[in-house]
């Protein structure tokens, strides 16, 4: 990005203020929709190759010093980002042929390779007995991949460190939610963490989760952090329990 873009961006002035005696509150002044808007424009003019410029908002998680035990909460921000459009992508893509052009080249590569092993990584999820002879190799052509509806496609994404705190949230604030034990909750959070691959086909529990991730939207304050994570589960659980016993059988 160029210096003139760099000037045009609305400042993004922060400030740290204490809300209570062990809570920190992290602002940001996010650009208006006409700032957003004349950002966005201005990026797409100045960038060095065709792109398509897209709002994104970044949310960030609680954190906590274990020897203050200060809490940090900091505000969502909001950013113009350039994505390469189909233009773009050509362009990467002749000149990459090219000295000057081989990094990007790639990166592209190296993405690509990110959603296969992304998907790789689902499928031995949901098989803790897959190996190399045994493994579909179909199923991760980029024709298949493609298919994968994009909140299922986007599990594989979720780094192990956010499904690791998505648990310890869950665990945090269901047993006062639900009225279960602890270990009941924790037992249901390793399930959950685990990406239902040892319940895939005990639909009673499978309903559960359905109905016990509802509870948990609703209560936790950090559910937008983890909304991915939610998202994925419930897909996979819908698709789980509207499998026949047909396709069960043939899976086997």
């Amino acid at each position: 990005m160029n210096d003139q873009v760099m000037n045009e961006a609305p400042a993004l002035e922060t400030e740290a203020a204490p809300v209570e005696s062990n809570v920190v509150e992290i602002k940001v002044a996010n650009p208006t929709p006409e700032e957003m808007t004349s950002l966005r424009a201005s990026i797409s003019e100045n960038f060095n190759f065709a792109v398509d410029v897209k709002e994104v908002k970044f949310n960030f998680k609680k954190s906590k010093d274990k020897d203050t035990k200060i809490e940090t909460i900091r505000h969502p921000v909001q950013l113009a980002l350039p994505y390469p459009s189909i233009e773009g992508l050509l362009e990467i893509i002749e000149v990459g042929s090219t000295p000057e052009g081989k990094l990007q080249l790639d990166l592209l590569m190296d993405c690509m390779a990110d959603v296969i092993n992304a998907a790789a990584r689902d499928i031995l999820y949901d098989d803790m007995e897959m190996t190399a002879a045994t493994f579909p190799v179909d199923s991760v052509s980029w024709d298949a991949i493609s298919k994968i509806p994009k909140v299922q496609r986007r599990g594989g994404g979720i780094p192990k460190e956010t499904w690791e705190a998505f648990a310890e949230d869950y665990v945090s604030c269901m047993p006062n939610a639900t009225g279960k034990t602890v270990e009941a909750i924790t037992n249901m959070a390793a399930i959950l963490k685990n990406r239902l691959s040892n319940i895939k086909t005990n639909k009673p529990v499978l309903k559960l989760v359905v109905e016990q991730l509802a509870i948990y939207a609703g209560v936790s304050t950090q559910v937008e952090e983890y909304k991915e994570c939610v998202e994925f589960l419930v897909k996979k659980a819908d698709d789980l329990l509207n499998v026949s016993q047909e396709q069960l059988l043939a899976a086997l």
